[in-house]
C-alpha cells in the first residue's frame, strides 16, 4: 500500500532533505503555462479538468486504467543530465525541456505517497502492490545507502544502477525510481519550488530559457531561479538547438530527420544512432508540447 502515515512521509522528506538531494518535474512549455496558471504542478486530471493546454502523451489512458491520473508525479533524478555528455547515448527528457526541481520539504504536505522503482506508464503497473513499504526503504534507491559512505557532497543524491535495485529489492523489472502523490487540490505548489533548468532549445526565434523567465517574472515567482542546462559537449548542445528551430516548420521524425537535406552530419549522425520508436516519441512531445506551443 502506498504511505499515508504522516510521520513516514515526513521522515521520507527528510531523509532526501538531509541528503541533499531534490525532487524533479519536467513538462513541455504548453503545459508549464498552465501550471503557472493553477499555482503548481498538477495531476494530469486536474489538468484536464482545468481547461487549460496540455501535452498529451501516449501513457494518459494508462495512467487511468493504473488509478494514477489524479496523482502529481515526480522523480529524484534529473533525467535530461545524461544527454549533455559527449559519450552518451541518451536522449533529452522526453516529458520536456522545462525541469523544474524541487526541495525535498514539498513532500510534507502530501497525504499519501507511493515510491516505485518503475514507471507508472507501464500496462502491468500496480501502484499499492510496487511501492516501497516504509521511509527507511527510501534509503535503497540511492547509489550510497548510508549516505556517510562517501565523502562527496553531490555523490550522495546518486540513484542506484538498475541491476542494484534488482538486487536490493529482489525485482527483475526495476528501471528508475519515480513517485507519485496524492495531495489536497492535486497540486504541488511552487512555494518549494527552488530553481528550473531549461534546455538549449529555441522558441519563436529565441532561446527558450528567455520565454520562461519572462513567465516567471509575469507570475511574481523570482524567487525561483532560471539556468540554461550545462552542456560538457557543444555537439550536444547545437543539435538540441537545430533540432528545436527545425521542428517549428518540419517534421522530424527519426526517418524524415535522416533524409532532411537541410539538417546537418551531425544532427543526423546523432538521430541515426537513438532508438527510433524512443526519439519518436522525444520529438513529437517536444514538437507539440514546447516548438509549436
Amino acid at each position: 500500500m502506498a504511505i499515508t502515515n504522516i510521520t513516514e512521509i515526513n521522515d521520507i522528506s527528510n531523509r532526501i532533505k538531509n541528503r541533499g538531494a531534490f525532487l524533479y518535474h519536467a513538462c513541455q512549455l504548453k503545459d508549464f503555462k498552465s501550471y503557472l496558471e493553477l499555482g503548481g504542478v498538477p495531476s494530469r486530471n486536474k489538468l484536464h479538468e482545468s481547461g487549460l493546454d496540455f501535452t498529451e502523451f501516449e501513457t494518459d489512458y494508462i495512467d487511468k486504467k493504473n488509478s494514477v491520473w489524479d496523482k502529481v508525479f515526480g522523480n529524484f533524478s534529473d533525467f535530461g543530465k545524461n544527454f549533455p555528455r559527449e559519450k552518451t547515448k541518451s536522449m533529452p527528457n522526453p516529458y520536456g525541456p522545462i525541469q523544474i526541481v524541487f526541495d525535498p520539504l514539498v513532500l510534507k504536505s502530501v497525504t499519501d505517497i507511493s515510491i516505485t522503482l518503475r514507471s507508472a506508464g507501464a500496462k502491468d503497473f500496480h501502484r499499492d502492490n510496487e511501492c516501497l513499504k516504509s521511509s527507511a526503504e527510501i534509503e535503497k534507491i540511492y547509489a550510497h545507502i548510508n549516505p556517510e559512505d562517501t565523502t562527496k557532497d553531490y555523490e550522495k543524491a546518486y540513484i542506484a544502477f538498475s541491476e542494484d535495485l534488482n538486487s536490493r529489492f529482489k525485482k527483475n523489472n526495476c528501471t528508475s525510481p519515480e513517485f507519485n502523490c496524492a495531495i489536497e487540490n492535486e497540486l504541488l505548489s511552487f512555494n518549494e519550488a527552488i530553481h528550473i533548468i531549461v534546455d538549449n532549445c529555441e522558441y519563436q526565434g529565441s532561446a527558450l530559457i528567455n520565454e520562461i523567465k519572462e513567465l516567471i517574472k509575469t507570475k511574481e515567482l523570482t524567487k525561483i531561479k532560471v539556468f540554461e542546462r550545462k552542456y560538457y559537449c557543444n555537439i550536444k548542445k547545437t543539435i538540441i538547438n537545430e533540432l528545436s528551430k527545425i521542428a517549428l516548420d518540419k517534421d522530424c521524425s527519426w526517418k524524415n530527420i535522416i533524409n532532411n537535406k537541410d539538417a546537418s552530419n551531425e544532427l543526423k549522425e546523432w538521430v541515426k544512432n537513438c532508438n527510433e520508436f524512443h526519439y519518436n516519441r522525444f520529438i513529437k512531445y517536444l514538437t507539440l508540447g514546447t516548438i509549436r506551443a
